[in-house]
């Protein structure tokens, strides 16, 4: 994976600017709780009554999508349902006012990155660490709905996938020792081809997900997040990507938040309709993209304030020749 280039002092000094003060980071100590179980969010035996998947992590067409689903729910309730709790982060404060400021010079970074090739009949490599939530018993019918019956945060495990470079190929995730095809998956060209102008990328952006969930902005915002995760893209496209999601309404700097890693950095994040609030992580040393948490910012049927209802790391990307293979 390619370094990002480091911030000089006086680059640090300004991001230092940017950021409001960080909160306290200690919680109550009966706040604290172990991550526990599997993996999965939002799990049906019935593919037709499967909600969204968001941290399936691949925008694949929903039939893979639901494929993988129904395939981890049956190894994630076999076991152990036992938990009970989920970890609580502190719901800081968003900025709204600095998100440009520091998407510019993310952005900027991101550009001065050097390119690397993906031929059309190769796979991007992405490894990750991550946790989602998964229900935390099975009912008599079997059929289990989110935000209905109790969910709690997994525990966080290892991830690897191989994304086709374009259409036609199938790909591969791994989760720990479990290895599922997804035919049909959305391939890296989707976002690699995307305009390097962020009005045109953003208008592009709405109106391929025009009609799409609760609102344009939200899937705007999600649109963005799935490019950032699991793909491989130009510099100069990551860059309009960061500078579009600026323009987005709703999104905020947060100054601290913690990657799936363990890894602190400063934040961009929009609450979701839901009351989900979901965050891109950035470090704050060398603006290098880190992961994602998402959590509870009030109280739903979900669980209470605070919930954390998901978190990545993206350890590692590459280019390979075909399924299974490691980057060199």
């Amino acid at each position: 994976m390619n370094q990002s280039p480091r911030l000089d002092a006086a680059e640090r000094a300004e991001l230092t600017r940017l950021l409001p003060p960080p909160g306290d980071p200690e919680l109550p100590a009966d706040r604290h709780r172990l991550l526990k179980d599997a993996f999965m969010q939002q799990i049906t035996e019935h593919p037709a009554a499967a909600p969204r998947r968001r941290l399936l992590l691949l925008a694949a067409p929903v039939a893979a999508a639901v494929l993988v689903a129904v395939i981890v729910a049956t190894i994630t309730l076999n076991r152990s349902t036992t938990a009970a709790t989920s970890p609580v982060v502190a719901v800081a404060a968003g900025d709204a006012t600095k998100v440009a400021p520091l998407m510019e010079r993310v952005a900027l970074v991101a550009g001065k990155k050097p390119q690397v090739p993906v031929g059309k009949d190769e796979y991007v490599y992405i490894r990750s660490r991550t946790a989602g939530l998964v229900f935390t018993t099975e009912n008599d019918s079997g059929h289990l709905e989110a935000g209905v019956d109790a969910q709690v945060l997994g525990p966080v495990h290892s991830r690897e996938i191989w994304v086709p470079a374009s259409h036609g190929s199938e790909g591969l995730i791994r989760e720990e020792d479990d290895t599922f095809g997804l035919e049909g998956a959305t391939p890296n060209s989707r976002y690699a081809d995307l305009p390097t102008d962020p009005a045109a990328l953003l208008r592009k952006i709405y109106a391929d997900t025009k009609g799409q969930g609760p609102g344009p902005d939200e899937e705007a915002f999600d649109f963005i997040g799935t490019a950032l995760r699991e793909s491989l893209l130009p510099p100069q496209v990551t860059a309009a990507l960061y500078r579009a999601a600026a323009k987005i309404p709703g999104v905020v700097l947060i100054a601290d938040s913690v990657d799936a890693q363990g890894r602190h950095g400063v934040a961009i994040a929009r609450t979701e309709e839901s009351g989900e609030r979901r965050e891109w992580i950035f470090s704050a040393t060398t603006l290098e993209y880190l992961g994602e948490r998402s959590y509870l910012v009030r109280d739903t049927r979900t669980g209470k304030a605070g919930m954390l209802t998901g978190t990545t790391a993206v350890l590692e990307r590459g280019v390979v020749q075909k399924q299974g293979d490691l980057p060199q």
